[in-house]
């Protein structure tokens, strides 16, 4: 279901939150005030879905945490290896290996898909090769 999650990047935020299943969710909504763009924030924390809105409420980021996004709305199982997910979504435009942060501690391996609008980042655990999130992004603020 990666694709029909790839539809809502760019629209408003209120598309996604009226439509099944999303809209029987409980949701966290807040605002960045701190910074000039003043980002807008959802956070679904029973079920491993997070959006990140432009300041007029579009979608640019949806993060889909494998702890406790429900499994059945994604089409890549969260248990993949990353040979899995090369084997499923192809040659990666970007990759990473897995490091250390100082601070923030370790962190799995990467892969970056770039597709015509959008793009997929798969982010793998430290301590396991299985996926960690997919965060689904658009083109636009891909880093």
């Amino acid at each position: 279901m990666i694709e029909p999650l790839t539809n809502y990047l760019g629209k408003p935020a209120s598309a996604l939150l009226a439509s099944p299943p999303f809209k029987f969710w409980p949701f966290e909504r807040s605002v960045e005030g701190d910074l000039p763009e003043r980002p807008v924030d959802y956070v679904f924390p029973q079920h491993g879905l997070e959006l990140t809105c432009d300041n007029d409420e579009k979608i640019h980021s949806i993060f889909l945490k494998s702890d406790s996004f429900d499994q059945a709305l994604l089409d890549i199982p969260f248990s993949s290896s990353r040979s899995d997910v090369l084997s499923l979504l192809g040659v990666p435009s970007k990759s990473g290996g897995a490091h250390t942060h100082p601070i923030l501690g370790e962190y799995g391996a990467w892969d970056l898909f770039a597709r015509p609008g959008h793009a997929i980042h798969v982010g793998y655990r430290a301590d396991a090769d299985r996926i960690r999130m997919v965060t689904l992004m658009r083109a636009d603020v891909v880093p």
